[in-house]
């Protein structure tokens, strides 16, 4: 007799939930279906940090709220090694949206505005259980299912990204040996195209017998990249002064110009200088490398820097200045991306403030929307 009491009862708790509802991207790769690439980042490495980015059109979703992410493994792949399971000693996500043009290899200037820290904390995650086209969302187990700590609204307008970040660290997976935990996703043409570099010209020294010093650079060259400049044999704790210029033959004086009285040449245009500080062995390397960071703009697609290493050491000659060879950088390009996708990374550093990996990439990713 109580049950016409109770169903109204309980239609009123099932009206009172929200309808949920899946966010699938990149929209425009028909995520619904196996993509055609796939990333080894971040789950097949110990230590990584991830910055993906969707535009609007990608997105394609009015006013919403996020609680959930899905990633899923690429396939049809079987089954490969360890089973699993493996431990992350921290997984952060954040979700938020950014006015950025586009993206480039500095982390912290792809971000307008804070993210939302939607999870923190050990996680635990099992690989590829074998071969599926497409896999499910969730991955193995639900392991590659996310519930957010905190909602978060999305309302993306055109000309906004859509951007999820991963940082990870402590990941286990290389102690077991091989297992697949490839993530699906979807390439396009366009974004970053490396560049090379050369060698030129040589080096003084800072003390008679002493090596000739020298110069080096590693990173991405290119527009939206990031590269470093390091020198070698500048003068035990020398001041150093890092030089990149658009010229090899004119510098107010014609270049080369080999000061008087010494071995010592200069082969750039003094256009852009850094001042830092060599360490005791004479080194500006690792920390103490010169970051050059470059807008994603196409101009710059092609042009050549020359860079160079001046220290001063007064012992060392009559004008108290060592000088480096030189480093020709031949910008690779920048075209922006067919697709509105775009991946930023490191692919061993939780904490890099540059990315050494960029792509026109996105990920498959499924957010629960509310």
């Amino acid at each position: 007799m109580r049950l016409p009491y109770f169903t109204p009862c309980l239609c009123l708790a099932a009206a009172s939930l929200p309808a949920q509802n899946y966010l699938t991207l990149p929209a425009t790769a028909a995520p619904a279906f196996e993509l055609g690439a796939y990333s080894v980042l971040p789950f097949m490495q110990p230590n990584a940090r991830v910055q993906m980015f969707y535009d609007a059109l990608e997105v394609a979703s009015g006013p919403v709220v996020l609680d959930r992410l899905e990633l899923r493994f690429d396939g049809p792949i079987p089954a490969v090694g360890a089973p699993g399971p493996f431990q992350i000693s921290r997984l952060q996500i954040r979700v938020g949206v950014s006015t950025v043009a586009a993206p480039t290899a500095v982390f912290a200037s792809n971000l307008t505005t804070p993210l939302v820290t939607v999870f923190d904390g050990p996680w635990t995650y099992l690989p590829d259980s074998g071969s599926a086209a497409p896999h499910p969302w969730g991955g193995t187990g639900g392991t590659m299912t996310f519930p957010f700590t905190t909602q978060v609204p999305l309302a993306l307008a055109t000309g906004e990204w859509l951007v999820i970040e991963l940082v990870m660290e402590g990941n286990n997976i290389q102690n077991f040996g091989f297992a697949h935990a490839i993530l699906d996703g979807a390439s396009t043409s366009g974004g970053f195209a490396n560049g090379s570099t050369t060698n030129y010209g040589q080096g003084c020294s800072a003390a008679p017998s002493a090596p000739l010093a020298t110069a080096s650079v590693s990173g991405l060259y290119g527009p939206g990249g990031v590269h470093h400049l390091a020198g070698a044999n500048l003068g035990a704790n020398a001041a150093a002064i890092a030089i990149f210029g658009l010229s090899n033959t004119n510098a107010s004086v014609p270049l080369p110009f080999t000061l008087p009285g010494t071995a010592c040449t200069l082969l750039a245009s003094t256009d852009v200088t850094t001042l830092v500080l060599a360490d005791a062995n004479g080194a500006a390397a690792g920390a103490q490398a010169v970051p050059l960071a470059l807008a994603a703009n196409p101009a710059f697609s092609g042009l050549v820097i020359y860079e160079q290493f001046a220290s001063l050491v007064p012992a060392a000659n009559p004008w108290g200045i060592v000088l480096s060879d030189a480093v020709g950088v031949t910008l690779g390009s920048w075209t922006p991306p067919g697709r509105g996708t775009f991946t930023v990374a490191h692919d061993t550093n939780a904490n890099a403030q540059h990315a050494n990996t960029l792509r026109s990439f996105g990920y498959a990713v499924r957010l629960r929307t509310l």
